[in-house]
């Protein structure tokens, strides 16, 4: 029971920022035709521009689905095989027993990252292939203010929602592993050396990879976006209007595209007790033994009592504030 309540809020935020999107982007794509002359905006797809955004949005959920029921658990396991070849000469493979508590709060933070991602590999994409996947509209200089009021955000939804599908390949197979408690650790024949003791879950390394160059290039690319191209490609006036609507959709876009990912945290949720000890199988099966929690806390536990024995042998005086020795 408890476990259906944590999945409440997220599937909320969900559907209120699915229905969003549909209500944004039919919004927008309603202005365009008024402002450009133009009346197609993606070039694969036939008819005015509100259809095409109908027609991709309707197309990109089930590709969703396709991507996450049949890659996910092949990438997953294709990462686990990466981190045994690559790093076999100084790490091995381990099985951590993971605790089971993983709040709604949780959901909603991991979905922030590959909304990040699909915003900024969006961008990218649109911006090397302008003309491959979004036909570019004509408009008149002093329509300018207006069409790229409507274009701009239209434009970055579309592309980041279009680059989610590799998106949730890249980060779902993560959460299963970092949920499965998949590690590498340092083998014990490589501690003679001068390096400290690390287990690192395989999850988590890939996701710091893809998720770092998320956190970079967002900012990057939606300053380029939302800054650059109106106010010093188009002369667009500063003002105080503009200004608030561009940092508008800086900070409201990736929500609406966070309420993509949640589906598939929520299905991954639900799916961990049959997807997780087929992930153990497999890692045991090319070596991984068990990691135990006594043996991690070790060095912490070894701190604590020399920390305890210190304090035994000193008192705080508080009128200085300064320790003692009796």
């Amino acid at each position: 029971m408890e476990r259906q309540k944590k999945l409440y809020f997220p599937i909320l935020f969900a559907i209120v920022g699915i229905l969003s999107t549909f209500i944004i982007t039919n919004l927008l794509s309603q202005g365009l035709p008024e402002v450009s002359s133009s009346d197609d905006f993606i070039t694969i797809l036939p008819g005015p521009i509100q259809a095409d955004v109908n027609s991709l949005l309707f197309l990109l959920i089930p590709a969703y689905f396709i991507g996450f029921f049949t890659l996910v658990i092949p990438m997953a396991l294709l990462m686990i095989l990466f981190n045994k070849v690559s790093r076999a000469s100084t790490y091995e493979l381990g099985v951590f027993t993971t605790g089971e508590g993983f709040s709604a709060t949780k959901m909603i933070r991991r979905a922030l990252v590959p909304a990040l991602f699909a915003l900024s590999t969006g961008e990218l994409f649109v911006n090397l292939l302008p003309d491959r996947i979004f036909d570019l509209p004509v408009f008149e200089p002093e329509n300018a203010v207006i069409f790229l009021r409507l274009f701009n955000p239209l434009q970055t939804l579309l592309g980041s929602l279009l680059a989610l599908i590799f998106g949730l390949v890249i980060f779902a197979p993560t959460w299963i592993l970092n949920d499965s408690g998949i590690v590498v650790q340092v083998k014990s024949s490589h501690m003679t050396a001068r390096r400290c003791p690390d287990t690192e879950g395989i999850g988590r390394w890939f996701s710091n990879i893809f998720g770092g160059f998320a956190i970079f290039a967002y900012p990057i690319t939606m300053i380029h976006r939302f800054f650059y191209v109106p106010y010093i490609v188009h002369n667009v006036a500063p003002d105080i209007f503009n200004l608030v609507n561009s940092i508008f959709w800086i900070v409201g876009i990736p929500f609406l595209v966070m309420s993509f990912v949640l589906p598939f945290i929520i299905l991954n949720e639900l799916g961990l007790t049959w997807v997780r000890p087929k992930i153990h199988n497999f890692a045991r099966r090319l070596g991984a033994k068990e990691v135990q929690p006594k043996s991690l806390m070790l060095e912490m536990l070894e701190f604590k009592d020399h920390l305890n024995d210190q304090v035994d042998d000193h008192e705080i005086d508080t009128d200085s504030s300064r320790m003692k020795r009796m």
